[in-house]
């Protein structure tokens, strides 16, 4: 199969002990989906934080490139993006 690009947005709700614990993620076709998706999640007060993320991948053959981050919004990981 040949490689695809993947838009995922990636919530996160509040652990027990504060702590951010990520949520199943919602795959898109297109990068505006994710983000009004992300942005909804948000409005609606359902998740602490959400990660909109670009990735390459070829599910197949299960090669996944870097997720390149498009947008965060609230309380998410620190790190990459």
């Amino acid at each position: 199969m040949a490689r695809e690009t993947l838009f995922i947005c990636q919530p996160y709700a509040l652990g027990k002990r504060g702590g951010l614990k990520p949520q199943p993620p919602i795959a898109y076709k297109t990068e505006p989906q994710a983000t009004q998706r992300a942005q909804r999640m948000m409005d609606g007060g359902t998740v602490a934080g959400v990660d909109v993320v670009r990735q390459t991948a070829d599910p197949e053959m299960g090669d996944y490139d870097e997720p390149e981050f498009l947008l965060r919004l609230g309380s998410v990981p620190r790190g990459d993006g």
